[in-house]
This record gives C-alpha cells, structure tokens and sequence, in this order.
C-alpha cells in the first residue's frame, strides 16, 4: 500500500451526483497533501454531462475520478434483495463488493457515502495499522436487542457503514462477496439494515474501530449524549468525553436522517444542523445554481413531524425509544417470519 496514494470509492446515481460531488469536493479540499487521489464512483444511469463536470472537479484538484457502471450488479451477483424502505437504495450493497469495481492492484480503499462531508487531512486514518481486521469503521449506537435479532454476540458493537476502511487484498483472499451472497440468499434477501447489517454479522470480531471522529452523524451532533443512551441504549458505545471531542473536531461528517430533524441537509425547508455548511461546499463546486429538493413531506410525515416538535422533548425521547427498542423489533420479526414462509 502508498501511504500517500489514496484510493476512495462511492456509489452515486445521476440525480445525486451535486450530494456526492460536494462530498469528494471536500475530500479534495482538506487532503491537497496526498500525492495521488483516486476517486471510483460506482455509477447508475450517469450521463456524459455529469461525467464531464466530475472530470473537471478532479483536473481542478489534480486529481483522478474513475466512473464504473453498475451495470446488473444484483443479477449477475445473484442477489434478490427484499426493498425494505423505498429511500434505502439497493445500490448500497456494492460497497461489499468493491474488489468487484475496483482494479486488482488496489489493495486498500476508503468507502464513502455521498452524504458526507470530510473536514480533515486522511492521513492518519489511511495509513491506520487494521491489525489483521477486515476492514474499519465506527460505531453506531445499536441496543443487544438488535444484536440479538441479527445473530450477534452480546455487547457487540454494530459499526456503521458510511465509511468503511478495507483491506481489499483479505476482501478477496477470504472470499468475503461469497459470504454475502450466501448470507443473503440463507435470509431470503429480507435484511434490516441492508448491507450494514451484513457487514457486521458477517465479520464479526474482524472490524478495527474507528474514533468517533471519522463518522460524527446527525445523531450525535441533535442529541444529547444522554438522549442517545435512552434512545438506542447501545450494547457498545464511546464515552460522554469522546463524542465530545468528536463533536468539536470532526474529520467526517455524515449528514443522516433523524427524527427530529427535518429533511436533509440539501432540502429548501430543513432544519439540519449541516444544511449551511453543505451550501457553503457545494457553493465551491461552481456548478451554477443547485435546485435544493422541494419539501415534498406526505401528510403522515408532516403530523409526525408536528407532534415530535410539539410534545415535550423528554416525552419525544421516551415514545421514539419504546419505538425503537420494541415496536419495531417487533415489526422486524414479524416480516422476516413473513418472508421466510411467502
């Protein structure tokens, strides 16, 4: 592996390209010290137009950007993926795949998701020793309870898989893409968590964690550090002091969803803690205007999102954790005893 060679990976349709341009902008801007970044996007349907003004932003940086076609990744793969939630793309399962995409020579690469924005110098987590682990990645805050349903060790932690480390070199002598095949097939392709979860139960024991840093989510930056044990009541977690430093120096922001948070950070009507500094990167790409998403919130939504605003917060925290911890579990079961048996 070149310590100052580094190689990233997304997977992007077209209609999302401003997202995860701002994304690599940012990876650009905080990391002129590397000698060498390589950007492969894992590309649906992207037309010659965007392909051009990606090209440009990397010529710009003196970079490169590399566009592989999906093409049909989840036939020839034999995957039958069960849609869980219309905004949970299947694409997502191709970052467990990218020794696929990717050329035979690159042995290590950083997946990102598009909703991300880097405000640190990656060196440090680029040349991170994996210690024989598989991959990297951080922490989410995920309870026993969902341990328990997927197969995990108790007091496991369940990593998050935004940005992911890999060792591509193990990735391919361990066969990891057959795992996953056969792991899917073996659940009839209904996963909680898509991909995630995959990730974490397949290996298992075999992902170094990351600091907090490298993946500071909207959950962690809306609520307080105690909300977030009441809410998830996580089996593993960091410490009150390391997801303060983690909120005061950020490398990775991941802009995700919340309950309580409305929209996304690149919608006309928000109020997520990142919008602005989104506007401010994605202003910097000098792509002429950006049509940020209309607020296109169904009636449902919109009264949930009235009541989450309206009730007492301490009140919000207690009904979203029953939710949660139980409702949805729950409703889990119930789907994959469903699944199994149609």
């Amino acid at each position: 592996m070149n310590s100052e060679v580094l190689n990233a990976a997304y997977h992007c349709t077209d209609n999302y390209i401003d997202i995860t341009a701002t994304s690599i902008l940012t990876l650009f801007e905080h990391n002129k010290s590397f000698s060498e970044i390589n950007i492969y996007i894992i590309a649906n349907g992207f037309t010659e137009a965007t392909k051009q003004k990606c090209s440009e932003l990397a010529e710009r940086y003196n970079r490169k950007i590399f566009f592989v076609p999906i093409g049909d990744f989840l036939e020839r793969n034999g995957l039958e993926i069960v849609q869980i939630k219309k905004k949970w793309l299947l694409d997502s399962y191709s970052r467990l795949f990218l020794d696929e995409f990717l050329p035979t020579d690159a042995d290590r690469v950083l997946y990102l998701d598009g909703d991300i924005l880097i405000m640190q110098d990656l060196h440090e987590l680029w040349n991170i020793d994996l210690e024989n682990n598989y991959c990297a990645a951080v922490p989410d805050c995920l309870s026993d309870e969902y341990n328990k349903l997927f197969g995990m060790k108790k007091g496991s932690a369940y990593c998050n898989s935004g940005v992911i480390l890999i060792d591509l070199g193990k990735w391919r002598e361990n066969q990891v893409d057959t795992l996953v095949k056969n792991y899917v097939r073996e659940n009839g392709g209904y996963i909680f968590f898509m991909e995630q979860t995959v990730l974490n139960v397949l290996l298992q024991g075999k992902i170094k964690h990351l600091d907090a840093k490298y993946n500071v989510t909207t959950t962690m930056q809306y609520l307080s550090y105690d909300e977030i044990l009441t809410i998830r009541k996580p089996a593993q977690f960091f410490t009150r002091q390391e997801v303060n430093e983690a909120l005061r120096n950020p490398a990775i922001i991941h802009m995700t969803s919340l309950f309580f948070v409305i929209n996304r950070a690149w919608n006309e009507k928000t109020n997520h803690p990142e919008h602005e500094r989104f506007n401010y990167y994605h202003d910097k790409l000098g792509w002429g205007n950006f049509a940020m998403q209309k607020d296109n919130r169904g009636i449902k939504t919109r009264i949930i999102d009235f009541g989450v605003h309206a009730l007492p917060r301490k009140l919000t925290v207690w009904i979203v954790s029953f939710l949660y911890n139980y409702v949805r579990i729950w409703k889990i079961k119930l789907q994959a005893r469903r699944n199994k048996h149609s």
